[in-house]
């Protein structure tokens, strides 16, 4: 007799994955009194992204994807994220960059970009901590990336039956609103900030996580 499947759908997957991000966030975001802090529950929140990612692959229908290493079309616009991960970003730049790279991260935000400051040669430079917004992007056709279409728009909500990146999509979604009510529930400054402006702010004022933390507005002053 064949071993009943006891793989969850990829929906109770993503139920059971939001909601210990949910019992994170609670726990850890009034807790925090550091950056260091920050940086941690940003990172874990990412890896539970892609254990999410993983898993959806195993349970979910999937055909191959058009991403490629070095395809940077979705890189090419302006990035907006959540400041808990636009922290991330800049740690993460100011632990890796070498002093001339940073040099030149620095002049972009100064001067402005059309693109994500973080893209250097076709490729992500912080690529294991990019915000949780880029890992949501995905195309089954390179031409409708050409074309400036960055995801499959007409797939629509498709329940369990979707292909492994547009489950994923959704979570990220859902996920991105859950950290936006728990940051509302907290009385931090939440809403979407431009990622090339809020690094900019960040190298400007070392102790703008903490400022954010504290409830200031630090990215959306006027």
């Amino acid at each position: 007799m064949t071993a009943p499947d006891t793989a969850p759908s990829p929906l109770a997957l993503m139920r059971e994955r939001m909601a210990v991000a949910d019992r994170e966030l609670r726990r850890r975001l009034p807790e925090a009194g550091h950056e260091d802090d920050l940086l941690g529950l940003a990172a874990e929140l990412l890896a539970l992204a892609e254990d999410v990612s993983a898993r959806l692959q195993e349970v979910a229908p999937v055909k191959p994807l058009a991403c490629r290493a070095g395809c940077d079309h979705c890189c090419r616009n302006m990035i907006q994220v959540r400041p808990l991960f636009a922290i991330l970003a800049v740690a993460t730049a100011k632990a890796r960059f070498t002093p001339a790279r940073m040099t030149e991260f620095i002049d972009r935000l100064v001067k402005g970009t059309p693109f994500c400051p973080f893209l250097f040669d076709g490729r992500c430079s912080i690529y294991e901590a990019r915000p949780m917004v880029c890992r949501g992007y995905y195309s089954l056709d390179l031409a409708r990336c050409l074309a400036g279409d960055f995801c499959e728009k007409d797939l629509g909500y498709q329940g369990d039956g979707a292909h492994a990146a547009h489950q994923l999509m959704v979570f990220l979604f859902a996920l991105e609103k859950r950290i936006e009510s728990i940051e509302a529930e907290l009385g931090l400054e939440q809403g979407l900030v431009l990622l090339d402006q809020a690094a900019r702010i960040l190298l400007a004022r070392p102790d703008g996580a903490l400022r954010w933390l504290q409830g200031e507005r630090v990215f959306t002053a006027p």
